[in-house]
């Protein structure tokens, strides 16, 4: 039994409520790398990248027993996989991605470098970088089904967003996080970052980590 499974400690972060909720996600670390997918989730290049970057978390979250020596460590559960999708005016317009998979406190940049030389994965492999990035505050709302531009979940958050006057970050991006795993006909997380500054925001449906 892991000693932190995100899915039992971090159940507003990672909602399946489909009302809107709201995160404050500060600056933390994570696995990254980015690529072109015009068919979205469906698409090769999506799941190609996405499965690269899963493998350098899980054999990070292996610690000792993938002979990683991790000061400080701790079994956990690996974080889910999830996907900036940006360049487009739409949800189905968006094809650029960077992908994220958040990494514990006590992860460093060189137990990545460590499992990267171990997996060898040659030239993807060597795209896969460590990075410190935060979100920010976002609105949320989960979706059981793939997202596209007439799903609830896009509608709740429009919705949202204009009777709280809450004012967007951006116009033409947002972010999915793939809680139940990652591919072409999965669940979502929906998220839109927002100006914490403005409008209406519940503190009490708010996680902060």
């Amino acid at each position: 039994m892991v000693q932190f499974d995100w899915q039992i400690v971090e159940t507003a972060e990672y909602s399946h409520d489909t009302a809107p909720s709201f995160v404050t996600l500060t600056t933390r670390s994570y696995l990254t790398i980015t690529g072109q997918a015009a068919d979205r989730t469906r698409d090769p290049e999506f799941q190609k990248k996405a499965d690269v970057v899963k493998a350098v978390a899980e054999k990070i979250s292996r610690g000792p027993d993938a002979g990683i020596m991790i000061d400080r460590y701790r079994s956990y559960r690996p974080y889910p996989l999830q996907a900036v999708w940006s360049g487009g005016d739409t949800i189905e317009d968006r094809h650029t991605f960077k992908l994220w998979v958040k990494q514990p406190l006590f992860v460093k940049p060189e137990y990545a470098r460590q499992a990267l030389t171990q997996l060898d994965l040659g030239e993807l492999g060597e795209q896969v970088a460590f990075e410190n990035l935060a979100e920010g505050t976002e609105i949320q709302s989960f979706s059981a089904t793939p997202l596209t531009n007439t799903s609830q979940a896009v509608q709740t958050l429009t919705d949202a967003v204009s009777e709280r006057g809450l004012k967007p970050l951006s116009t033409d991006s947002h972010r999915e996080v793939y809680i139940d795993g990652y591919g072409p006909n999965v669940a979502v997380l929906l998220r839109y970052a927002i100006d914490p500054d403005t409008g209406q925001i519940d503190e009490g449906r708010m996680a902060v980590n």
